[in-house]
């Protein structure tokens, strides 16, 4: 938003640096390098990320952002008000798993001590379990478009490339009730990424190769991988070994040629951090000469044609989106005719 004289002002990027994670007006901005003055930050500097100018970095391996910031008050002799402890303690809580996920460090169990005491919070325990009941509660309310992109991020490996998102519950059961309608939207979100903009074509290089959903028992300490497809089980298979295959929910349909019903879940046991673990698993995976019935969109040179079927797909997507309306509460969203797209093109593929 610029300022009364029109000058946008500068920007210190907060607990993320992936170009694709800013906002998109910043994402778009010619002069994107000049303004961004800071960093901030517990993730991994992306190839993305540059400036034009020297900037303000505090980039540290620990488990919240908010632990640095907590940190840099402490380190600048700066009074912290009951309020701001506690919104930086519920937000420790919540990267960190209340301390339990592989990523806590001891700097933010530190923190959570000290902060406790400057909200004058009594049980950080019952806290956070009261923070993640509300999360479960309000993430089963959103619906299946909106679970599957709230907290997504897409990440490249080896010319392949793949989305991510984490799903953290305390009951894994109401999602997975709805698993049929996320294995759809995850079908969906692939395509999704080849819009064209401003009224260019559809582009499938720009499309996904894989999309996951990560449904985290914050409770049990345990996570369940959503596959959607051929190309996804085949990666996720290798990515974890040790995990156990079965149907994502009963009744569920086999969502392709290339994958069984009893292939859409896979219990992928103790792991629960997508940093630490997912990610590092899969690039690990796509590292060692990964290859499946697909070949990345990333080695076409040129436009590539539809395959049989997806023409018609796309079509239905777009007018699903067109006729999609948000009711207060979550996304609405018809998927009777995509549906039946994507059964037309499953019957022509075989």
């Amino acid at each position: 938003v610029p300022d009364a004289a029109g000058v946008l002002h500068a920007v210190c990027l907060v607990d993320h640096n992936e170009e694709k994670q800013m906002v998109e007006s910043l994402r778009r901005a010619p002069d994107r390098s000049k303004r961004i003055c800071g960093l901030i930050d517990h993730h991994c500097l992306s190839e993305s990320f540059s400036s034009e100018v020297p900037v303000f970095m505090d980039v540290r391996p620990w488990g919240s952002m908010s632990t640095i910031v907590a940190h840099s008050f402490i380190r600048s002799n700066r009074l912290m008000s009951q309020s701001i402890a506690r919104i930086l303690l519920c937000a420790i809580l919540s990267d960190t798993l209340n301390l339990q996920s592989v990523t806590t460090t001891h700097a933010d169990r530190m923190m959570v001590t000290l902060l406790s005491i400057l909200g004058a919070v009594d049980d950080v325990d019952t806290l956070a379990r009261g923070m993640f009941r509300a999360k479960t509660e309000w993430i089963v309310n959103l619906g299946a478009y909106e679970m599957t992109r709230g907290d997504q991020k897409d990440f490249s490996c080896n010319g392949w490339k793949l989305g991510i998102a984490v799903l953290e519950v305390t009951d894994p059961g109401p999602v997975l009730d709805v698993a049929d309608q996320l294995l759809l939207e995850l079908r969906i979100l692939k395509l999704e990424k080849g819009e064209g903009k401003d009224g260019a074509p559809h582009d499938r290089r720009k499309e996904l190769d894989f999309a996951f959903l990560f449904v985290v028992d914050v409770t049990a300490q345990r996570s369940f991988l959503l596959i959607c497809g051929g190309r996804e089980l085949a990666l996720a298979t290798k990515a974890f070994p040790n995990g156990y295959l079965r149907a994502a929910k009963p009744g569920v349909e086999a969502p392709g040629n290339f994958i069984k019903n009893e292939e859409t879940l896979l219990d992928v046991g103790s792991l629960v951090s997508r940093k630490a673990q997912f990610v590092p698993s899969f690039f690990k995976a796509l590292s060692a000469g990964f290859t499946c019935h697909k070949k990345p969109m990333s080695e076409f040179t040129e436009k590539v044609e539809m395959v049989p079927g997806e023409a018609e797909v796309i079509e239905a997507m777009l007018d699903m989106k067109h006729a999609s309306y948000h009711d207060s509460v979550h996304v609405v969203r018809d998927y009777t005719q995509v549906n039946k797209a994507f059964e037309r093109q499953k019957s022509l593929e075989t």
